[in-house]
């Protein structure tokens, strides 16, 4: 995901080689729940690639795809705190593509299922800065700080954060 996101497409298509044959495996030793957990996995990279590539519809496509079978899938007590979860990474991608309205809904609804998920309140936070509403960017960026209160460095989130939330005094 990270070379994906990077635009390291080389990297990124020799990621996804690797979790289809992991996914090969998982598939060929009847393990059906994590062959589609690993599914999603590369259907979340390929957007992105997809992204950087500039089909943006097909990666909104797949993203949004990787974000349905997610959400569709058996929840597995392994999975309750995912790494990324798909509503999230769709919102990363619209909000990259300049599409905050739709990128708030998708962090919300990502929010519902993952809470308190600091990526989700700063890209909402982000989100709604972009589209203007500035009481529910805020109400967003104080989650974000809240979350972090006992954190022993500061991230650089969450001094936009402080910076943001200094400005609407």
């Amino acid at each position: 995901m990270g070379s994906a996101r990077r635009s390291d497409l080389a990297s990124a298509r020799k990621e996804i080689a690797q979790l289809k044959q992991i996914k090969d495996a998982l598939v060929e030793s009847k393990q059906d729940y994590w062959a589609e957990q690993t599914d999603i996995q590369v259907s979340a990279v390929s957007a992105w690639m997809a992204y950087a590539e500039g089909k943006k519809a097909e990666a909104v496509k797949m993203m949004r795809s990787a974000a349905d079978r997610e959400d569709a899938s058996e929840k597995h007590v392994a999975m309750e705190n995912r790494l990324w979860p798909m509503r999230e990474l769709l919102g990363d991608l619209l909000l990259a593509m300049h599409e905050p309205a739709p990128a708030l809904k998708e962090y919300e609804t990502s929010l519902q299922a993952a809470r308190n998920r600091y990526r989700s309140f700063y890209g909402a936070a982000k989100a709604a800065e972009q589209l203007g509403d500035r009481e529910m960017a805020k109400s967003y960026y104080q989650k974000l700080l809240t979350l972090c209160i006992h954190a022993d460095t500061e991230r650089p989130e969450q001094a936009e954060a402080k910076k943001y939330l200094a400005q609407e005094r």
